[in-house]
């Protein structure tokens, strides 16, 4: 059975809000979620654990990418009508700027949710939203829940 996705609103916010509490990776990332324009946002709250060089004072990539697959996770759960759960069948991150010791914002769209897999693409900036530091393609399994 296809899924037919929630728009987003605030009741979408408090789900995927309620998906991160008691989540030891979603304290570690430091992740808010919230309401932007009919879309959710996500950060990437900054902390010095997050470096990954510490000489240009840039993001850990896998802590990007990290960031972009759970971002998108959230998304299709706190979208989802139905209580889902899912698994990752895939990740593709580009990199293309360098990032900075700061906040990382992340919006996702969903480009497909099917019967079993849900294609989205997740994107991160700092600063300028157009200015993207990572964009990831995912693929997520989707299974009742």
């Amino acid at each position: 059975m296809k899924r037919d996705l929630l728009d987003a609103s605030d009741e979408t916010v408090a789900k995927a809000v309620a998906l991160t509490e008691g989540s030891a990776m979603a304290a570690w990332l430091g992740t808010k979620v919230s309401l932007g324009e009919g879309e959710h946002l996500y950060r990437l709250t900054f902390d010095e654990a997050h470096i990954g060089n510490p000489v240009i004072r840039a993001l850990h990539g896998g802590v990007i990418s990290a960031f972009l697959q759970y971002a998108a996770t959230l998304e299709v759960l706190s979208r989802s009508p139905q209580p889902a759960t899912c698994r990752t069948i895939s990740v593709h991150t580009s990199y293309l700027r360098g990032s900075r010791d700061q906040d990382l914002e992340v919006s996702v769209a969903v480009q497909r949710v099917g019967r079993r897999i849900a294609f989205v693409e997740a994107r991160g900036w700092q600063g300028e939203r157009d200015k993207a530091v990572a964009s990831a393609q995912i693929a997520l399994r989707m299974m009742e829940g």
